[in-house]
Protein backbone atom coordinates (compact mmCIF):
# COMPACT_ATOMS: atom_id res chain seq x y z
CA UNK A 1 0.00 0.00 0.00
CA UNK A 2 0.79 3.85 -0.61
CA UNK A 3 3.02 5.28 2.40
CA UNK A 4 5.07 7.74 1.00
CA UNK A 5 4.14 10.51 -1.08
CA UNK A 6 5.37 13.71 -3.38
CA UNK A 7 8.61 11.82 -4.43
CA UNK A 8 9.20 10.78 -0.32
CA UNK A 9 7.32 12.24 2.14
CA UNK A 10 8.44 10.40 5.62
CA UNK A 11 6.02 9.82 8.47
CA UNK A 12 8.15 11.28 10.73
CA UNK A 13 8.30 14.75 8.90
CA UNK A 14 5.23 16.81 11.21
CA UNK A 15 5.09 20.70 10.31
CA UNK A 16 1.99 22.65 12.03
CA UNK A 17 -0.13 24.63 10.30
CA UNK A 18 -3.40 24.26 8.41
CA UNK A 19 -2.12 25.31 5.49
CA UNK A 20 -1.51 22.95 3.32
CA UNK A 21 -4.54 20.52 4.42
CA UNK A 22 -6.59 23.73 3.46
CA UNK A 23 -5.49 23.92 0.21
CA UNK A 24 -5.88 19.74 -0.28
CA UNK A 25 -8.97 19.92 0.84
CA UNK A 26 -10.24 22.48 -1.70
CA UNK A 27 -8.69 20.89 -4.53
CA UNK A 28 -10.29 17.85 -3.57
CA UNK A 29 -13.74 19.07 -3.49
CA UNK A 30 -13.94 19.59 -0.23
CA UNK A 31 -14.52 16.35 1.44
CA UNK A 32 -14.36 16.96 5.27
CA UNK A 33 -17.84 18.98 4.81
CA UNK A 34 -19.72 16.10 3.42
CA UNK A 35 -20.09 14.04 6.41
CA UNK A 36 -21.13 15.13 10.20
CA UNK A 37 -17.84 14.70 12.47
CA UNK A 38 -17.66 13.62 15.97
CA UNK A 39 -13.85 15.29 16.75
CA UNK A 40 -11.50 13.41 19.17
CA UNK A 41 -8.72 15.39 21.25
CA UNK A 42 -6.27 14.49 24.39
CA UNK A 43 -3.20 13.28 25.32
CA UNK A 44 -4.12 9.74 26.21
CA UNK A 45 -7.35 7.72 25.47
CA UNK A 46 -8.35 9.20 22.87
CA UNK A 47 -8.17 6.31 20.14
CA UNK A 48 -10.06 3.91 22.61
CA UNK A 49 -12.81 6.64 23.28
CA UNK A 50 -12.93 7.45 19.37
CA UNK A 51 -13.23 3.51 18.89
CA UNK A 52 -16.07 3.13 21.70
CA UNK A 53 -18.04 5.93 20.15
CA UNK A 54 -17.77 4.49 16.90
CA UNK A 55 -19.03 1.70 17.90
CA UNK A 56 -21.78 2.58 19.72
CA UNK A 57 -22.93 4.60 16.39
CA UNK A 58 -22.72 1.50 14.20
CA UNK A 59 -24.55 0.25 16.69
CA UNK A 60 -27.52 2.46 15.54
CA UNK A 61 -27.37 0.72 11.69
CA UNK A 62 -25.07 3.91 10.63
CA UNK A 63 -22.34 3.64 8.16
CA UNK A 64 -19.45 5.22 10.36
CA UNK A 65 -15.99 6.42 9.19
CA UNK A 66 -13.05 6.26 12.28
CA UNK A 67 -9.85 7.64 11.68
CA UNK A 68 -7.24 6.70 13.69
CA UNK A 69 -3.41 7.49 14.09
CA UNK A 70 -0.93 5.73 14.18
CA UNK A 71 -1.45 2.25 13.37
CA UNK A 72 0.25 -0.70 14.59
CA UNK A 73 2.13 -2.06 11.53
CA UNK A 74 -0.76 -2.01 8.75
CA UNK A 75 -1.56 1.56 7.32
CA UNK A 76 -4.83 1.04 6.27
CA UNK A 77 -6.10 0.20 9.68
CA UNK A 78 -5.49 4.31 9.83
CA UNK A 79 -9.13 4.72 7.96
CA UNK A 80 -11.91 2.19 8.97
CA UNK A 81 -15.46 2.37 7.97
CA UNK A 82 -18.22 -0.05 9.62
CA UNK A 83 -14.71 -1.47 11.73
CA UNK A 84 -12.93 -2.57 8.70
CA UNK A 85 -10.01 -1.15 7.34
CA UNK A 86 -10.02 0.96 4.15
CA UNK A 87 -9.36 -1.95 1.56
CA UNK A 88 -5.82 -1.88 -0.14
CA UNK A 89 -7.00 -1.19 -3.41
CA UNK A 90 -9.16 1.70 -2.66
CA UNK A 91 -5.85 3.01 -0.10
CA UNK A 92 -3.67 3.29 -3.42
CA UNK A 93 -6.37 4.59 -5.57
CA UNK A 94 -6.95 7.49 -3.68
CA UNK A 95 -3.30 8.03 -2.28
CA UNK A 96 -2.88 8.59 -6.09
CA UNK A 97 -5.78 11.28 -5.89
CA UNK A 98 -4.06 12.94 -2.99
CA UNK A 99 -0.57 12.88 -4.34
CA UNK A 100 -2.01 14.39 -7.71
CA UNK A 101 -3.74 17.57 -6.31
CA UNK A 102 -0.79 17.97 -4.38
CA UNK A 103 1.93 17.80 -6.53
CA UNK A 104 2.57 22.25 -7.37
CA UNK A 105 1.24 23.31 -4.15
CA UNK A 106 3.53 25.92 -2.84
CA UNK A 107 4.39 23.62 -0.10
CA UNK A 108 4.58 20.28 -0.10
CA UNK A 109 1.75 18.67 2.25
CA UNK A 110 3.15 16.24 5.09
CA UNK A 111 2.50 12.66 5.57
CA UNK A 112 -0.18 13.06 8.30
CA UNK A 113 -1.76 14.98 5.96
CA UNK A 114 -2.02 13.13 2.86
CA UNK A 115 -3.75 10.48 5.03
CA UNK A 116 -6.19 12.74 6.39
CA UNK A 117 -6.95 13.59 3.47
CA UNK A 118 -7.23 10.37 1.83
CA UNK A 119 -9.48 9.47 5.04
CA UNK A 120 -11.59 12.63 4.55
CA UNK A 121 -12.05 10.91 1.12
CA UNK A 122 -12.72 7.53 1.81
CA UNK A 123 -15.61 8.94 4.14
CA UNK A 124 -16.99 10.80 1.45
CA UNK A 125 -16.98 8.17 -1.12
CA UNK A 126 -18.30 5.66 1.07
CA UNK A 127 -21.26 7.89 2.21
CA UNK A 128 -20.12 7.35 5.31
CA UNK A 129 -23.29 8.68 7.81
CA UNK A 130 -20.80 10.06 10.29
CA UNK A 131 -17.16 10.20 10.96
CA UNK A 132 -14.97 10.34 14.18
CA UNK A 133 -12.13 11.93 13.86
CA UNK A 134 -8.82 11.43 16.47
CA UNK A 135 -6.47 14.03 16.09
CA UNK A 136 -2.76 13.26 15.39
CA UNK A 137 -0.76 16.02 17.77
CA UNK A 138 -2.30 18.54 19.70
CA UNK A 139 -5.57 19.94 17.92
CA UNK A 140 -5.33 23.88 16.98
CA UNK A 141 -3.00 23.18 14.00
CA UNK A 142 -3.52 19.19 13.57
CA UNK A 143 -4.76 18.52 9.86
CA UNK A 144 -8.09 17.00 11.51
CA UNK A 145 -8.49 20.36 12.61
CA UNK A 146 -9.77 21.53 8.98
CA UNK A 147 -13.30 20.35 9.54
CA UNK A 148 -15.26 23.47 10.27
CA UNK A 149 -17.99 22.72 12.04
CA UNK A 150 -18.05 19.09 13.72
CA UNK A 151 -21.24 18.39 15.66
CA UNK A 152 -19.19 17.11 19.07
CA UNK A 153 -15.81 17.43 20.46
CA UNK A 154 -14.16 15.68 22.53
CA UNK A 155 -11.55 15.94 24.83
CA UNK A 156 -9.83 13.11 26.83
CA UNK A 157 -7.37 13.53 29.41
CA UNK A 158 -4.75 16.16 29.12
CA UNK A 159 -0.89 15.40 30.02
CA UNK A 160 2.59 16.75 29.52
CA UNK A 161 3.35 14.98 25.93
CA UNK A 162 5.09 16.28 22.64
CA UNK A 163 6.33 19.42 24.42
CA UNK A 164 8.75 20.27 22.31
CA UNK A 165 5.48 21.19 20.06
CA UNK A 166 2.95 21.80 22.10
CA UNK A 167 4.85 24.20 25.51
CA UNK A 168 6.32 22.94 28.31
CA UNK A 169 3.28 23.79 30.73
CA UNK A 170 -0.10 22.22 31.22
CA UNK A 171 -1.97 24.98 30.43
CA UNK A 172 -0.46 25.11 26.88
CA UNK A 173 -0.88 22.27 26.12
CA UNK A 174 -4.27 22.18 27.32
CA UNK A 175 -4.70 25.25 24.78
CA UNK A 176 -3.89 23.36 22.11
CA UNK A 177 -6.04 20.71 22.80
CA UNK A 178 -8.66 23.32 23.12
CA UNK A 179 -8.04 24.58 19.65
CA UNK A 180 -10.47 21.71 17.97
CA UNK A 181 -13.63 24.15 20.02
CA UNK A 182 -16.06 25.09 17.21
CA UNK A 183 -19.14 27.42 18.12
CA UNK A 184 -21.99 25.49 18.17
CA UNK A 185 -20.76 21.89 18.66
CA UNK A 186 -20.88 20.57 22.19
CA UNK A 187 -17.90 19.55 24.00
CA UNK A 188 -17.56 16.37 26.08
CA UNK A 189 -14.48 17.02 28.84
CA UNK A 190 -13.44 13.58 30.50
CA UNK A 191 -11.74 14.02 34.05
CA UNK A 192 -8.99 15.46 33.70
CA UNK A 193 -5.86 14.75 36.00
CA UNK A 194 -4.70 18.53 35.99
CA UNK A 195 -7.14 20.92 37.38
CA UNK A 196 -4.94 23.74 35.31
CA UNK A 197 -5.92 21.79 32.04
CA UNK A 198 -9.72 21.56 32.68
CA UNK A 199 -9.87 25.40 33.54
CA UNK A 200 -8.08 26.38 30.49
CA UNK A 201 -10.55 24.07 28.70
CA UNK A 202 -13.36 25.45 30.31
CA UNK A 203 -12.30 29.01 29.70
CA UNK A 204 -12.14 28.15 26.30
CA UNK A 205 -15.44 26.96 26.35
CA UNK A 206 -17.14 29.72 27.35
CA UNK A 207 -15.62 32.51 25.20
CA UNK A 208 -17.11 30.38 22.09
CA UNK A 209 -20.43 29.56 24.19
CA UNK A 210 -19.87 25.80 23.67
CA UNK A 211 -22.17 23.76 26.25
CA UNK A 212 -19.75 21.51 28.51
CA UNK A 213 -20.37 17.93 29.74
CA UNK A 214 -18.41 15.62 32.11
CA UNK A 215 -18.90 12.11 33.07
CA UNK A 216 -20.78 12.16 36.26
CA UNK A 217 -21.13 8.67 37.06
CA UNK A 218 -18.87 5.82 38.51
CA UNK A 219 -16.70 3.86 36.50
CA UNK A 220 -14.74 0.40 37.46
CA UNK A 221 -12.06 -2.23 35.88
CA UNK A 222 -14.16 -5.86 35.95
CA UNK A 223 -11.04 -8.01 34.52
CA UNK A 224 -11.24 -8.13 31.32
CA UNK A 225 -13.83 -5.60 30.75
CA UNK A 226 -15.00 -2.07 31.95
CA UNK A 227 -18.16 -0.73 33.58
CA UNK A 228 -19.87 2.86 33.83
CA UNK A 229 -23.09 3.51 35.48
CA UNK A 230 -24.32 6.55 34.57
CA UNK A 231 -25.93 9.15 37.14
CA UNK A 232 -29.90 7.99 35.48
CA UNK A 233 -28.91 4.14 36.28
CA UNK A 234 -28.19 2.93 33.19
CA UNK A 235 -25.01 0.46 33.39
CA UNK A 236 -22.76 -0.15 30.30
CA UNK A 237 -20.06 -1.77 29.75
CA UNK A 238 -17.30 -2.39 26.89
CA UNK A 239 -15.11 -5.49 26.02
CA UNK A 240 -11.66 -3.89 27.19
CA UNK A 241 -9.19 -4.58 29.36
CA UNK A 242 -7.71 -1.46 32.05
CA UNK A 243 -8.72 0.40 34.68
CA UNK A 244 -7.56 3.27 32.31
CA UNK A 245 -10.35 2.03 30.12
CA UNK A 246 -13.18 2.40 32.51
CA UNK A 247 -12.81 6.04 32.51
CA UNK A 248 -12.37 6.42 28.56
CA UNK A 249 -15.57 4.46 28.59
CA UNK A 250 -17.43 6.98 31.28
CA UNK A 251 -15.98 9.76 28.76
CA UNK A 252 -17.66 7.78 25.62
CA UNK A 253 -20.94 7.25 27.08
CA UNK A 254 -21.13 10.90 27.72
CA UNK A 255 -20.42 11.34 24.35
CA UNK A 256 -23.26 9.13 23.52
CA UNK A 257 -25.57 10.52 25.82
CA UNK A 258 -24.98 14.18 24.42
CA UNK A 259 -24.97 12.68 20.64
CA UNK A 260 -28.37 10.99 21.62
CA UNK A 261 -30.12 14.69 22.16
CA UNK A 262 -28.12 15.62 18.76
CA UNK A 263 -30.24 12.81 16.97
CA UNK A 264 -27.16 10.70 16.15
CA UNK A 265 -27.88 7.71 18.87
CA UNK A 266 -31.76 7.49 19.04
CA UNK A 267 -31.07 4.13 20.74
CA UNK A 268 -29.49 3.95 23.55
CA UNK A 269 -29.73 0.55 24.20
CA UNK A 270 -28.07 -0.61 20.81
CA UNK A 271 -25.71 2.13 21.57
CA UNK A 272 -24.86 -0.53 24.92
CA UNK A 273 -25.49 -3.49 22.86
CA UNK A 274 -22.48 -2.39 20.51
CA UNK A 275 -20.00 -1.24 23.29
CA UNK A 276 -19.76 -5.02 24.66
CA UNK A 277 -17.92 -5.50 21.85
CA UNK A 278 -15.94 -3.34 20.97
CA UNK A 279 -12.07 -3.89 19.92
CA UNK A 280 -9.14 -1.50 19.93
CA UNK A 281 -5.72 -3.11 19.76
CA UNK A 282 -2.58 -2.12 21.29
CA UNK A 283 -3.99 -1.01 24.42
CA UNK A 284 -4.09 -3.61 27.29
CA UNK A 285 -4.78 -6.19 25.00
CA UNK A 286 -4.30 -9.89 25.72
CA UNK A 287 -2.40 -11.69 22.46
CA UNK A 288 -1.24 -14.51 24.19
CA UNK A 289 -2.68 -16.96 26.94
CA UNK A 290 0.29 -19.34 27.02
CA UNK A 291 2.01 -17.57 28.46
CA UNK A 292 -0.12 -14.58 29.30
CA UNK A 293 1.33 -11.84 26.75
CA UNK A 294 0.01 -8.05 27.37
CA UNK A 295 0.50 -5.17 24.73
CA UNK A 296 -0.14 -1.79 26.05
CA UNK A 297 0.95 1.84 24.02
CA UNK A 298 1.59 3.28 26.56
CA UNK A 299 4.22 6.10 25.91
CA UNK A 300 4.24 8.87 28.16
CA UNK A 301 4.57 8.95 32.21
CA UNK A 302 0.89 9.70 32.33
CA UNK A 303 0.09 6.54 30.16
CA UNK A 304 2.73 4.46 31.72
CA UNK A 305 1.11 5.72 35.26
CA UNK A 306 -2.31 4.27 34.34
CA UNK A 307 -0.48 1.04 33.22
CA UNK A 308 0.73 0.35 36.85
CA UNK A 309 -2.24 1.22 38.30
CA UNK A 310 -3.84 -1.34 36.25
CA UNK A 311 -1.39 -3.78 36.89
CA UNK A 312 -1.92 -3.36 40.54
CA UNK A 313 -5.36 -4.43 40.42
CA UNK A 314 -6.93 -7.86 40.35
CA UNK A 315 -6.97 -9.82 38.08
CA UNK A 316 -3.88 -8.56 36.55
CA UNK A 317 -2.17 -8.41 40.43
CA UNK A 318 -1.76 -11.59 40.47
CA UNK A 319 0.88 -11.92 38.20
CA UNK A 320 4.30 -11.03 37.98
CA UNK A 321 5.33 -9.10 34.92
CA UNK A 322 8.17 -9.69 33.13
CA UNK A 323 8.34 -6.23 31.12
CA UNK A 324 9.29 -5.25 27.53
CA UNK A 325 9.93 -1.81 27.10
CA UNK A 326 11.45 0.59 24.38
CA UNK A 327 10.81 4.44 23.99
CA UNK A 328 10.75 7.32 20.85
CA UNK A 329 13.68 9.86 21.48
CA UNK A 330 11.31 12.27 21.46
CA UNK A 331 10.00 10.56 24.95
CA UNK A 332 11.17 10.58 28.49
CA UNK A 333 12.05 7.72 28.01
CA UNK A 334 14.29 7.13 31.72
CA UNK A 335 11.21 8.39 33.70
CA UNK A 336 9.15 5.79 32.27
CA UNK A 337 11.62 3.04 32.62
CA UNK A 338 11.84 3.79 35.99
CA UNK A 339 8.30 3.67 36.89
CA UNK A 340 7.85 0.42 35.04
CA UNK A 341 11.28 -1.12 37.03
CA UNK A 342 8.74 -0.11 40.49
CA UNK A 343 6.43 -3.10 38.97
CA UNK A 344 8.45 -5.34 36.69
CA UNK A 345 10.17 -8.48 38.17
CA UNK A 346 12.04 -8.21 35.48
CA UNK A 347 12.39 -5.71 32.94
CA UNK A 348 14.11 -5.73 29.68
CA UNK A 349 15.04 -2.65 27.66
CA UNK A 350 14.90 -2.94 24.24
CA UNK A 351 14.78 -0.22 21.33
CA UNK A 352 12.38 0.48 18.18
CA UNK A 353 14.31 0.13 15.17
CA UNK A 354 15.09 3.42 13.41
CA UNK A 355 16.17 7.18 13.64
CA UNK A 356 13.36 8.03 16.13
CA UNK A 357 14.86 4.88 18.83
CA UNK A 358 16.03 6.00 21.98
CA UNK A 359 19.25 3.53 22.38
CA UNK A 360 18.72 0.65 24.81
CA UNK A 361 21.88 1.30 26.38
CA UNK A 362 20.71 4.60 27.73
CA UNK A 363 17.13 3.74 28.70
CA UNK A 364 19.08 0.30 30.51
CA UNK A 365 21.69 2.52 32.23
CA UNK A 366 18.69 4.65 33.96
CA UNK A 367 17.32 1.97 35.62
CA UNK A 368 20.23 -0.53 35.80
CA UNK A 369 18.91 -3.06 33.58
CA UNK A 370 20.74 -5.34 30.93
CA UNK A 371 19.99 -3.66 27.51
CA UNK A 372 18.92 -6.00 24.78
CA UNK A 373 18.64 -4.20 21.97
CA UNK A 374 16.82 -6.27 19.41
CA UNK A 375 12.94 -6.61 20.13
CA UNK A 376 12.36 -10.03 18.93
CA UNK A 377 15.25 -11.08 21.09
CA UNK A 378 14.04 -9.46 24.64
CA UNK A 379 10.69 -10.32 23.66
CA UNK A 380 11.89 -13.95 23.54
CA UNK A 381 13.33 -13.34 26.80
CA UNK A 382 10.81 -12.03 28.89
CA UNK A 383 8.65 -15.23 27.31
CA UNK A 384 11.50 -17.59 28.33
CA UNK A 385 11.39 -16.08 32.00
CA UNK A 386 7.59 -16.58 31.75
CA UNK A 387 7.61 -19.74 31.16
CA UNK A 388 10.22 -20.71 33.74
CA UNK A 389 7.98 -19.82 36.67
CA UNK A 390 4.02 -20.14 37.18
CA UNK A 391 1.69 -16.82 37.29
CA UNK A 392 4.56 -14.44 35.34
CA UNK A 393 2.98 -12.87 32.63
CA UNK A 394 4.66 -10.99 29.82
CA UNK A 395 4.05 -7.03 29.48
CA UNK A 396 4.88 -5.14 26.19
CA UNK A 397 5.08 -1.59 26.40
CA UNK A 398 6.62 1.68 25.97
CA UNK A 399 5.90 2.81 21.86
CA UNK A 400 3.09 1.93 19.80
CA UNK A 401 5.97 1.85 17.38
CA UNK A 402 7.61 -1.01 19.17
CA UNK A 403 4.51 -2.62 19.12
CA UNK A 404 3.69 -2.19 15.48
CA UNK A 405 8.00 -3.69 14.67
CA UNK A 406 6.95 -6.64 17.00
CA UNK A 407 3.43 -7.04 15.18
CA UNK A 408 5.13 -7.42 11.88
CA UNK A 409 7.89 -9.42 13.09
CA UNK A 410 5.02 -12.30 14.05
CA UNK A 411 6.30 -11.94 17.66
CA UNK A 412 2.75 -13.00 18.49
CA UNK A 413 1.83 -16.04 16.42
CA UNK A 414 2.35 -19.80 18.06
CA UNK A 415 5.86 -20.31 16.42
CA UNK A 416 7.70 -17.23 17.82
CA UNK A 417 5.82 -18.13 21.18
CA UNK A 418 6.54 -21.47 21.45
CA UNK A 419 3.40 -23.05 21.09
Amino acid sequence: MKDAWWGGTRPEVMRPGLERIQWLMERLGHPERAVPVVHVAGTNGKGSTSAMIAAALRGQGWKVGLYTSPDLGRINERVMIDGAPLDEATWDRLADQVEAVGWDLPETPTFFEAVTALGFLAFREAGVDVAVLEVGLGGRLDATNVVPNPRLTVITPVAYDHMDRLGNTIEAIAGEKAGILKPGAPLVLATQPYPAAARVIRERAQALEVPVFSPRGQAEALGDRVRYQSPEGRAVEAALAGRYQAENLATAWTAVEVLHRLGFCPDLDAAARALRHVEWPGRFQVVSRRPLVVIDGAHNPHGVAALCDTLGQPPWSRYQWQVVFAALQDKPGPAMAAQLAQVAAGLWVTEVPGERRTPATALAAAVGATPVPDPMAAFQKACDAARKREGTAVLVTGSLALLAWLRRAGAWNAGALGR
